[in-house]
C-alpha cells in the first residue's frame, strides 16, 4: 500500500513557519514584544538590546502583568487574552490579537527568562524556557508589570541568522520601530539602550511634540502645523511639516491608524498631494498621521506582521486628507509675513543647524582649481562641436562631425565629478577643509549609523566629531565645492549615504560612495546653463575617460547622424 504524501506538520514546524512570517529580524521581535507592554496598560516599557538584538533582547514594563496560570498558556500557539472568538475580529482594539507572537519568538529563540507579576499579588513568577519548551517556573519577588528577556534569536536558523545584517544595522532598525511607536504612544515613556549607551529615550506627556522634538530638531518641529478632518465613523489628526523642511524619501512620513503603525500607500500618497504644487519634485514632506476609525471599517488582519491594512472607506479619507494638510498649508502662507519668508536653501529636516554668522567660504580646492591640482588623464581630444543651445533646461545641442549630438547636462556633470572624485580619492586629497566648522544635530538612527560610518566617512573626506548629546561637529567634506558648504548640505549628503549603506557601510564599495557624491556635486535637470557654462561642461566631459555614460552606465551622449535625420524627413 502507498505511503500518504499529505501528512500534519508537527507543532514545532508549524511555529517556525509562523516565525519566519512574523519574526523577520531582531526589530520585528521587539515591535511584538512592546506591543503586548502597551495593551498590558505600561506607562514606562525600556528595551535592553545587544549585538543588535542577535544575542539578547530585554523586554521591560510596569503593566498588568499575568497571573501564574496565564504565563504558561501564553506562549502556547493562538492562546490570547486579546479575542474569544471570530465575531471579535471586527471589532480589534487592541495591537496584537493573534496569539502567536510568543509562541513564534520562542520556537527561534535559544531561551527566554520571563519575570511577572500583577499589581494586587503579593509576589510574581519565574519562568524559563529553552528549545520552545518550560524547564522552570516558579515563584519569586519581582515588581508589578513583566520582563521577557529572548537569548540568541535564530540560532536554530541559521540561513536567517546568516542573513542579518551588522550589529549597528539591526540597531537602526530596532531605533526606527522604538521611535516610530512612542510618537503615537506619547503617554508611555521609552529607553532603548545598548551597553551603557542609551540610543532613544522619551518621556510620558500629553502630546507627540516631545517625542518629534527627539527626531526633528526645534525649527522643524515649530513649523509643522495641525490639521485635522472627520467623517461618518473615522477621524483624522495630524501634524504636516512646513514645505520648507523636506527630504529626498518619505522616511518621515508617520501613518497610524488606531494607534498602529501601518505602511500606507494610499494615505502616503494622499499627504505628499497636498504639497505636490509647494514643493520641489522628486522631494517628501515630513508628517504625522493618525487616523481614528471604527474598527469594523478596517482590516488589519491582512499581513503576518499586521504593517499593511486595508480601509473600507479609503478614497473618501485620503480625499479628505489631502484637503485638510491643503488647508493648513494655505492658512500658514497667509499667516506669514512677507519679510518673513523663507529663504530659497531648504533647511535640514533632522539637522538642527546653528546659523553662520559670515558666510560660509571653502578653503581652495574647488572647482578649476582642484582639476589644476589633480592628475586626470585625458581620454581623447576634444572634437570640433558647436553648440547649438539648451532643450527644456535638461538637454544641451550640439553639432558636430557625427551629426547632431544631444547631452544630458545632469549625466554629463557626473561623469566629470566622479572621475575628479576617484582621482582626489586615489590621491588622498579628497577632503576640503571648511573656513568654517558647522554644526548639526543627527536623529537617533543616524547618531547609530554615524558610529558605524566614522572610518569610512574619514577615509572619503569627512571630518566629523562629536560636540555633545546629538550635536556633531564638521571640519572638512568630500572636495565638491560650493555644492557642500552649508550645514543642511552637509546633513544632506549624510543622509543620503546612511541611505545608500543602511545595510552597512562594509557592504558599500567606495566606488558606489564616490557616484553618490558625484551626483550630489553636480549639476542638476532643470538648470538654465549660459554658454560659458555648457562650453566649460563639454570641454570637461570630452577630457573624461569614459565621457558617454555616466557613473551608473546611463547615457550622457545621443548622437543622431545625418543620415538618421534625412530618413526621419523622409529624404532617403
Amino acid at each position: 500500500m502507498p505511503m500518504p504524501k499529505i501528512r500534519l506538520l508537527d507543532a514545532d514546524t508549524i511555529n517556525k513557519i509562523a516565525a519566519g512570517e512574523v519574526i523577520e529580524r531582531p526589530a520585528s521581535a521587539i515591535k511584538e514584544l512592546v506591543e503586548n507592554s502597551i495593551d498590558a496598560g505600561a506607562t514606562k516599557i525600556l528595551i535592553e538590546v545587544a549585538e543588535g538584538g542577535k544575542s539578547l533582547i530585554k523586554v521591560t514594563d510596569d503593566g498588568c502583568g499575568m497571573e501564574p496560570e496565564d504565563l504558561s498558556m501564553a506562549f502556547q500557539k493562538h492562546a490570547t487574552s486579546k479575542i474569544t472568538g471570530a465575531k471579535d475580529l471586527d471589532r480589534i482594539e487592541t495591537l496584537g490579537f493573534r496569539g502567536e507572537a510568543l509562541a513564534s519568538i520562542a520556537s527561534v529563540a535559544r531561551s527566554i527568562e520571563v519575570y511577572t507579576k500583577t499589581r494586587s499579588a503579593s509576589t510574581g513568577t519565574y519562568l524559563r524556557m529553552e528549545n520552545s519548551r518550560i524547564v522552570e517556573k516558579k515563584e519569586t519577588g519581582c515588581p508589578a508589570g513583566t520582563s521577557i528577556s529572548v537569548r540568541e534569536l535564530f540560532y536554530n536558523v541559521p540561513a536567517r541568522r546568516k542573513h542579518l545584517k551588522g550589529r549597528e544595522a539591526e540597531l537602526v532598525h530596532i531605533v526606527d520601530t522604538v521611535t516610530e511607536m512612542a510618537i503615537i504612544n506619547y503617554g508611555i515613556s521609552f529607553e532603548l539602550f545598548s551597553g551603557r549607551r542609551t540610543l532613544f529615550r522619551s518621556s510620558r506627556s500629553g502630546s507627540w511634540d516631545e517625542v518629534l522634538l527627539r527626531i526633528f530638531d526645534l525649527k522643524t518641529l515649530k513649523g509643522m502645523m495641525p490639521f485635522h478632518a472627520e467623517g461618518l465613523k473615522w477621524r483624522l489628526l495630524g501634524a504636516a511639516g512646513d514645505p520648507m523642511s523636506t527630504r529626498s524619501s518619505p522616511d518621515r512620513i508617520f501613518i497610524y491608524v488606531n494607534g498602529r503603525p501601518v505602511s500606507s500607500r494610499a494615505l502616503t500618497a494622499a499627504l505628499r498631494e497636498a504639497y505636490r504644487s509647494v514643493i520641489p519634485s522628486g522631494r517628501s514632506p515630513i508628517g504625522v498621521v493618525s487616523l481614528e476609525i471604527v474598527p469594523g471599517l478596517v482590516d488589519v488582519n491582512v499581513h503576518p506582521t499586521k504593517r499593511e491594512i486595508r480601509l473600507l472607506q479609503e478614497e473618501e479619507i485620503s480625499a479628505s486628507l489631502t484637503s485638510a494638510v491643503s488647508e493648513a498649508l494655505r492658512e500658514k502662507a497667509e499667516a506669514k509675513p512677507l519679510k518673513e519668508m523663507p529663504r530659497t536653501e531648504p533647511p535640514a529636516t533632522q539637522a538642527s543647524v546653528i546659523v553662520q554668522k559670515s558666510e560660509q567660504k571653502m578653503l581652495p580646492l574647488d572647482g578649476a582649481a582642484a582639476s589644476e591640482e589633480v592628475e586626470v588623464s585625458v581620454a581623447s581630444e576634444v572634437p570640433q562641436v558647436k553648440i547649438l543651445g539648451q532643450v527644456q533646461r535638461l538637454y544641451i545641442l550640439a553639432e558636430s562631425d557625427q551629426g547632431l549630438l544631444i547631452i544630458d547636462q545632469h549625466a554629463a556633470a557626473e561623469r566629470i565629478r566622479f572621475e575628479r572624485l576617484k582621482a582626489l580619492y586615489s590621491q588622498k586629497k579628497i577632503s576640503q577643509e571648511l573656513a568654517e566648522p558647522v554644526t548639526i544635530e543627527l536623529a537617533p538612527n543616524e547618531q547609530v549609523l554615524i558610529e558605524s560610518w566614522k572610518d569610512v566617512l574619514q577615509e572619503i573626506g569627512f571630518e566629523i566629531s562629536p560636540f555633545g548629546g546629538k550635536t556633531y561637529h564638521v571640519r572638512a567634506v568630500p572636495a565638491l565645492g560650493r555644492k557642500v558648504e552649508s550645514p543642511e548640505a552637509v546633513h544632506d549628503v549624510l543622509r543620503a549615504l546612511f541611505t545608500l549603506g543602511k545595510i552597512g557601510p562594509d557592504d558599500t564599495s567606495k566606488e558606489e560612495i564616490l557616484k553618490l557624491l558625484a551626483c550630489k556635486g553636480s549639476i542638476k535637470s532643470g538648470r538654465e546653463l549660459s554658454m560659458q557654462e555648457m562650453t566649460a561642461l563639454l570641454r570637461d566631459l570630452y577630457a573624461c575617460n569614459s565621457p558617454l555614460t555616466c557613473p551608473h552606465g546611463r547615457p550622457v551622449i545621443v548622437a543622431i547622424t545625418q543620415g538618421e535625420l534625412e530618413r526621419l524627413f523622409l529624404r532617403r
